[in-house]
């Protein structure tokens, strides 16, 4: 099945045993469900509580030990793959899950440590142990492999009750071998906006976070909705011209890339939204398409940035770079001196924060009373409790310069 998950006003809690597919899980669905029983309501996709393929008492049960806290077992909705439109594809959990492995690169730590469950992690990805926001939290938790690379002897040693994976991928040989010793693999990203609300709900109501999860989400659509009030008055004509780079020269993201997806919603127009497969593009053809802004988004793999650097002559070298390519001085971004720097580190989890430091720069006018370090360093310190530090986006507007 293909589904659009519901975000913010028109979100349905994707619990199997949400039998009125409301927002949450408590006596009202008890009722509807009896309904369904009776033959007055209608059956719905999560009606079946305890996902047997029936729909009878048992489900009340399920329901009632759900709304108790007591469930021995959950099924969720995952939304694998890419937008616009995902793959629908349930999974059950045994319940409560005290141990967690997170292998979906340090999106997954990321946001289990953002949760208060850092001491819960007992596996994770090479990578993630670099990460600098979280590094204190999981620096003594094993790595095991990468995203998609995991050593599975000593993820099975590991014995977690779940693996917390990338929703993006597919990990159909690794569950085939887990399901056997009974460890299920949750697939969910939270970076991708369109989707973010409706996998950290799910997400805490595994967890037994339900509190916390609503205070993740609010700051997204906060920020976000802030963001889209400023600019979805704009004239075509006021909108600004970006060609985005995704990690690499003259290579584009795909549009849910954290780049190419933050053009639109910040008040830009892509030069390359005609193109639909071709990601790598002819430098002749950006020279002709003349953008006014150039964003490029880098990761530490490729120069240092992030939350440990201090230095920012890497980012000041690079957007030198892009300024001397070979007939750029002829780009209207190329003379206004419109070139900018971020790292993907400054989306992650928290893409509300990668579209501020965006939003600012398409239309610094529009935006003059917003900090986003001030947003950044107000989501550090209230979900991880550190200070902000580092160097995520270059060069910053100040309001003082506008």
């Amino acid at each position: 099945m293909v589904v659009t998950p519901a975000i913010a006003s028109d979100y349905t809690l994707d619990i199997f045993g949400n039998a009125n597919m409301d927002d949450t899980i408590d006596e009202d669905d008890v009722t509807y469900l009896e309904g369904i029983i009776d033959g007055t309501n209608e059956e719905t996709q999560l009606a079946d509580a305890n996902y047997d393929g029936q729909i009878d008492e048992a489900d009340i049960a399920q329901i009632e030990l759900i709304i108790a806290g007591e469930e021995k077992e959950l099924t969720l909705v995952q939304y694998l793959k890419h937008p616009v439109a995902y793959t629908e594809d349930p999974v059950t959990v045994s319940m409560p899950i005290t141990t967690i492995a997170a292998l979906g690169g340090t999106y997954g730590p990321y946001m289990l440590c953002a949760l208060g469950e850092a001491d819960n992690i007992v596996a994770i990805t090479d990578g993630a142990k670099t990460r600098g926001e979280f590094r204190a939290l999981i620096e003594d938790t094993p790595g095991i492999g990468k995203s998609t690379e995991w050593d599975m002897e000593k993820l099975i040693e590991l014995e977690p009750d779940v693996v917390l994976a990338y929703a993006c991928y597919d990990y159909s040989e690794y569950r085939d071998i887990l399901d056997s010793v009974g460890i299920p693999i949750v697939q969910m990203d939270f970076y991708v906006p369109e989707k973010y609300a409706s996998e950290v709900r799910n997400l805490g109501w595994m967890l037994n976070k339900q509190e916390r999860v609503e205070e993740l989400i609010n700051f997204e659509q906060q920020h976000l909705d802030f963001i889209e009030e400023r600019v979805k008055d704009l004239e075509e004509e006021e909108k600004p011209l970006i060609y985005a780079e995704n990690y690499r020269d003259y290579r584009l993201g795909e549009p849910t890339s954290s780049i190419t997806g933050s053009i639109v919603p910040c008040g830009g127009v892509d030069i390359f939204d005609d193109l639909e497969d071709d990601l790598e593009v002819d430098p002749e053809e950006v020279i002709v398409r003349d953008p006014q802004v150039i964003l490029h988004m880098t990761y530490s793999s490729y120069l240092p940035c992030g939350y440990d650097v201090t230095d920012m002559s890497s980012m000041e070298d690079k957007i030198d770079d892009i300024m001397r390519r070979p007939g750029f001085d002829q780009i209207d971004a190329i003379e206004s001196g419109r070139v900018y720097i971020i790292t993907s580190d400054a989306s992650s989890i928290h893409p509300s924060i990668f579209r501020s430091y965006v939003a600012k720069w398409l239309h610094p006018e529009l935006f003059e009373d917003m900090d986003p370090v001030a947003v950044h360093e107000e989501w550090l310190q209230k979900f991880l409790g550190v200070d902000f530090k580092g160097v995520y986006a270059y060069p910053l507007i100040e309001t003082e310069d506008l």
